[in-house]
This record gives structure tokens, C-alpha cells and sequence, in this order.
């Protein structure tokens, strides 16, 4: 789970799915049905973390490769070039995990009772899993992450934008007696829309720079 861990740690309001992370990395080989399933909810808490943060609606009981393609749709940048191929191939491949979760269902778990002589998942199939989940998920982590200029959320976190906080904080030092205030958190907690005009032009001349 490199590709993942390493986009999550970027992002503090991600921090509690790092915890499927380690279920996943920890279990690959000695339970692969907890495994594969955890590699399912993992996915699934990836996209309904960003869509929610872009204010966009979805469905509880989408489909799971119907969920990953509206994810892509809404963090591709507009001008991508090959904008409908990465939204496709992403449905495609989340059309994998959808199988894998079959599999897994009919394999029975905890919430799947079945036969105790049914065959279990083996170590080949929670491989794959663990795979082709950090290639979807840091696909997306990272076209999140590097699209944020185009696709600009609609519900930040101030603890994901640690390099705008110290940079305002800086240009804006604030202070009683001997205490030192941070600007930054102030202005988020006390007009959250100015923070975020702030934030996106600071990420704005950033991408200027580049």
C-alpha cells in the first residue's frame, strides 16, 4: 500500500483510513477474506471522503466501479487530454475489486454466513486485492491531490494545508504579551469562506510559479 499510505500522510482528515491501511498490509497473507474486504471499504471510504468534500452527492448503495467513476469525473482536470479514456480505465478497473468483493461474498465472512466446508479466499486472490486497491487508490489520492487549482473543494480541513497555514501565519504574525497567536487558525475558525478564498489563492500562485 505504498502508493496510498504515502497520499494519506499528506492529508491529516484522511488519517483514520490509514488504519484500514494497516488491516490490510497486516492481514494479506494470514486472512485474506478480512483482507479483500477491507480493500473493498477502503476504496469505498476514499471516494466518499473526496466527493463529500466537493459537496457532490452520491449514492449509498451505488454500485462499487459506479462509485469510482464518479470520483475520477469529479477530480480530473477539465483540460485533461484524456480525460474520458482515465475515467473509463478507472471504471474499469474498479469493475476488478467489484469482482474480488463477489468473490469474497460468496466465500462468506462475519456479515455472510455460509456452509463452514466453503471453500475460503487464498493468499493469491488477497494479493491481487491488495494490488489492484493501491492502484486505484493512489490513482486517485494523487489526481485529488494534484488537481486542487481546477477541481477546488468545497469542504476543507485546516490541518491538510500545513504549508499555506505557516506561510499566512508568517506574512500575518500575530500575538498577546508573550503568546503568540496563529493567524491562520483564527481566520478558519472565525470566517471559514475567507480562509478558503485565501488558501486557493495562495495554491493559485503556486501553480503560477510552476
Amino acid at each position: 500500500m505504498d502508493w496510498i499510505r504515502s497520499k494519506l500522510s499528506t492529508m491529516p482528515s484522511f488519517a483514520p483510513l490509514l488504519d484500514q491501511v494497516e488491516v490490510i498490509d497486516n492481514y494479506v497473507i494470514s486472512n485474506p477474506t478480512l483482507c479483500v474486504e477491507t480493500c473493498k471499504s477502503l476504496i469505498e471510504g476514499i471516494c466518499k471522503t473526496i466527493l463529500s468534500n466537493k459537496n457532490i452527492s452520491y449514492s449509498n448503495d451505488a454500485v462499487f466501479n459506479s462509485l469510482v467513476k464518479q470520483t475520477i469525473d469529479a477530480i480530473l482536470n477539465p483540460e485533461e487530454s484524456f480525460r474520458n479514456d482515465l475515467v473509463e480505465l478507472g471504471r474499469r478497473i474498479a469493475s476488478v475489486s467489484q469482482k474480488l468483493g463477489e468473490i469474497r461474498n460468496n466465500t462468506g465472512f462475519v456479515s455472510h454466513g455460509m456452509d463452514v466446508l466453503n471453500p475460503r479466499l487464498t493468499e493469491t486472490i488477497s494479493y491481487f486485492s491488495y494490488k489492484i486497491t493501491d492502484t486505484i487508490g493512489g490513482f486517485i489520492l494523487n489526481c485529488y491531490i494534484n488537481n486542487r487549482i481546477s477541481n477546488a473543494d468545497n469542504r476543507i480541513h485546516y490541518d491538510d494545508n500545513q504549508n499555506f497555514n505557516e506561510y499566512f501565519d508568517e506574512i500575518n504574525p500575530m500575538s498577546i504579551g508573550p503568546i503568540t497567536l496563529s493567524a491562520s487558525k483564527i481566520l478558519f475558525q472565525e470566517d471559514y469562506q475567507a480562509y478558503k478564498e485565501a488558501q486557493f489563492d495562495y495554491l493559485s500562485t503556486l501553480d503560477d510559479d510552476e
